[in-house]
């Protein structure tokens, strides 16, 4: 016997030519199936006589209108337990070069003296800046960039999860 799916398909006009085989067949041979296909057909062209029922015309506007007086649901998301261990993997390498910049800084000792016999005040002026403010404007950078992670990383998250109840 066919299923229910294969006879609304040869009522549409849309079946596979072994399934109208079978339907030809069994309609041949079997009474019960012939009463069985005239029901569904029956509810097929009851269903297709049927008007479409159609939507009021501010059904748009009113739906709209009440999401708009919902309130919005706030959601907390969990934070991947990966995420956190990157974070302080970077702020611990912040800090390592951060450390080794202010180590090399104070001990670093020039293994190769070059001497020139006329000193040019250019390169006078580029040694000064290399030894010394270029350091301090390395370790500045560094430390600025270490204060903004550690700001948005670690004291923005605990601020906003914190709850303020005023009694």
């Amino acid at each position: 016997m066919l299923t229910d799916e294969q006879i609304f398909d040869i009522l549409d006009g849309v079946a596979d030519a072994e399934v109208l085989q079978q339907h030809i067949h069994l309609l041949a041979d079997s009474v019960s199936y012939q009463q069985y296909f005239n029901e569904l057909a029956t509810i097929h062209f009851e269903l297709a006589e049927m008007p479409l029922e159609k939507p009021s015309l501010n059904f748009t506007a009113n739906v709209l209108e009440m999401l708009s007086n919902e309130e919005p649901a706030f959601v907390l998301a969990k934070k991947k337990a990966w995420s956190a261990k990157w974070t302080y993997g970077f702020i611990g390498t912040m800090l390592v070069v951060l450390l080794t910049t202010i180590l090399v800084a104070i001990f670093y000792q020039p293994t190769v003296v070059i001497t020139v016999e006329q000193p040019n005040e250019v390169l006078e002026f580029i040694n000064g800046f290399m030894t010394s403010y270029f350091t301090q404007i390395a370790i500045l950078l560094n430390l600025i960039i270490l204060l903004v992670l550690f700001d948005r990383k670690v004291l923005q998250p605990y601020f906003k999860h914190r709850r303020i109840t005023l009694g």
